[in-house]
């Protein structure tokens, strides 16, 4: 009986704490409970044993409440940037890889793309690829991609020759390939510090965009012009990073941090990722070269693991167009696949 007690006790240490407000619904209710108690002539005998049944009732469902809302126990966030600050908050627990270790990650990603043939002329295209990466904590440059080409689907013109067939199976090495995908302890020397971060890539914009030189023949860009440049790059700059679904706990936080002060930040609560997952998302607006665009970040209601994200861009006269990809698994594991005999061998992209 003794063991069974301690470990019920043990059990219920481990559960998270409530929400506040849940913590702040239950004191209510007991306050009014004991305020019927010391005042006879305040209501009914009914009425307190409501009060009591009610506050009782909630102070049991509080730690089932906490389970039902994640680990932080807190409710729906009322906009993007608390989203995003929950998302940070739980990119920063995650662990980092160790010397040994290697970064498993399995996504799925849906590309559309503009193919041009020299007989064909020009196509729409959009592919399905299940993507798997390798990527040693230690030796990043060892990474080893697995890429099966799934359905391919045309939307305008005729299917490219150049296109993988579906069902096709492919081995990379790293390279410009897996560029988007970040190794665990790299992320460009980047600080961890949303300011810093944020200082960084701002200053990095502003460098590029001043040193591009207007085409021949057209004029050079207006200081409007010029500051707009500037918050695109740094907001597609952010986007990218966080996209990636591990560069390491520490520049994940910073990164979404960061994002949670873009002003064209809105939340959604019903979005679906490519795999099919209920999500909520932060979709972020910016201004692209051929017109807007917007990228949204999904995550898991509750404990707020980066789901994946989709890509939607609205050039003028053509109407939205999207990629997305799902972050299906990230783990550590201990050993890389072989190449099966017979293959290719996997090319540096």
């Amino acid at each position: 009986m003794t063991d069974d007690l301690q470990e019920i006790k043990t059990s219920h240490d481990a559960l998270p704490g409530p929400s506040a407000m849940a913590t702040a619904k239950a004191k209510d209710l007991l306050a009014a409970e004991a305020v019927a108690e010391r005042t006879p002539h305040s209501g009914s005998v009914r009425h307190r044993l409501l009060l009591r049944t009610a506050a009782v009732g909630l102070a049991a469902a509080v730690a089932a409440v906490a389970v039902l809302t994640g680990a932080d126990g807190g409710a729906t966030p009322a906009n993007a940037a608390e989203l995003l600050q929950e998302a940070a908050t739980a990119a920063a627990r995650q662990q980092a890889p160790q010397p040994g270790q290697i970064l498993y990650v399995n996504r799925t990603d849906q590309i559309r793309m503009t193919v041009w043939g020299q007989e064909r002329g020009r196509s729409e295209v959009t592919q399905e690829i299940h993507r798997e990466y390798w990527i040693p904590a230690a030796d990043p440059d060892g990474a080893l991609t697995r890429l099966t080409y799934g359905k391919l689907r045309t939307h305008t013109g005729q299917v490219p020759t150049s296109m993988e067939t579906p069902g096709t199976v492919e081995f990379q090495r790293a390279g410009p390939c897996t560029v988007h995908v970040l190794s665990p302890t790299g992320g460009g020397n980047l600080p961890a510090d949303p300011d810093q971060l944020l200082a960084r890539i701002r200053a990095d914009a502003e460098a590029s965009v001043r040193n591009e030189r207007p085409e021949p023949g057209t004029a050079p860009p207006s200081k409007d012009q010029i500051e707009r440049l500037i918050e695109r790059t740094v907001t597609s700059r952010l986007v990218t990073l966080a996209q990636n679904p591990f560069p390491g706990p520490g520049l994940r936080a910073a990164v979404l941090d960061a994002l949670s002060r873009m002003p064209t930040a809105t939340m959604h609560t019903d979005l679906t990722d490519l795999a099919g997952r209920q999500g909520i998302g932060a979709s972020i607006r910016y201004q692209g070269p051929d017109g807007w665009e917007r990228a949204e970040l999904i995550f898991e209601p509750g404990t707020y693991r980066f789901l994946g994200w989709r890509h939607l861009s609205e050039p003028p006269g053509v109407g939205v167009q999207g990629s997305a990809s799902a972050v299906l698994e990230t783990k550590m594991v201990n050993a890389m696949p072989k190449i099966p005999a017979g293959a290719p061998e996997a090319a540096t992209c």
